[in-house]
């Protein structure tokens, strides 16, 4: 005789694998493993890129990949006159290219040969959880001046969409938030040098554009990369004080 107890037990134990398989479907999809894309080329220019890859076919992984190569191609396109590239490859060799046309503009009136033009693009995934993934990434371009052009930024995303999140999506309460940065900030100073404070010196305190997340808590990131010095003021608030104004 047909067992029917027997065969609710199954059918019960059946959904409940159903249901566990599925949830556990779910965090694979929403979980975004990254490696690293890494590019040297060197003849008459120096390349240098080392760069986070989102690993999938997903369109968070589709995304972050997307942003990322927006940064390094818009650090090889030193000519704003011309629309930034969509292909990482194409930037390479405008890059070249614009190195050649200088070189043969500059070299009817230079008289020692020019310098090659470098560039070094670097990044890494400073931080990772199940909603949030955290990279650092700057350029570095040297095309002969006193000093390299760098760019430093950090980027965080959305681990199940891929987009870009900025401070007012991370952060609960930014006037009170702000309030709590600006005590590191002037502790910071306080052992700076004076070069250094001069550099900083500003009439109101405003969060940087973008944090950065690591192991220890959040980034709070200064330079003065657009002037003529490279100052930073770098300091980390631990998430034992910043947690309550986190939305992650």
């Amino acid at each position: 005789m047909f067992n029917s107890s027997l065969f609710k037990l199954i059918s019960v134990f059946s959904f409940i694998i159903i249901i566990v398989t599925s949830i556990l479907s779910c965090d694979d999809e929403a979980t975004i493993n990254f490696t690293e894309i890494s590019i040297i080329d060197q003849g008459e220019t120096t390349i240098e890129i080392n760069i986070p890859k989102a690993e999938g076919k997903t369109e968070a992984a589709k995304q972050i990949n997307k942003t990322l190569s927006h940064f390094v191609n818009t650090a090889l396109n030193i000519e704003a006159v011309h629309t930034t590239k969509l292909s990482t490859e194409e930037s390479i060799e405008d890059f070249k290219k614009a190195y050649k046309d200088f070189k043969t503009q500059i070299g009817k009136t230079l008289y020692t040969s020019l310098p090659p033009w470098e560039i070094l693009i670097d990044g890494e995934v400073i931080y990772k959880n199940k909603t949030l993934a955290s990279i650092a990434i700057n350029s570095s371009i040297n095309t002969g001046g006193a000093h390299s052009n760098l760019v430093f930024r950090f980027y965080n995303f959305d681990i199940k969409t891929g987009q870009e999140l900025e401070a007012k999506d991370l952060i609960n309460n930014i006037p009170k938030f702000t309030v709590l940065a600006q005590k590191y900030y002037d502790k910071e100073l306080f052992s700076a040098s004076n070069e250094r404070i001069n550099a900083f010196e500003s009439d109101t305190f405003t969060l940087p554009k973008n944090l950065g997340f690591s192991e220890d808590g959040v980034i709070v990131f200064y330079d003065t990369f657009n002037s003529i010095s490279n100052y930073v003021i770098e300091f980390t608030i631990p998430y034992i004080v910043a947690n309550d104004y986190l939305n992650f």
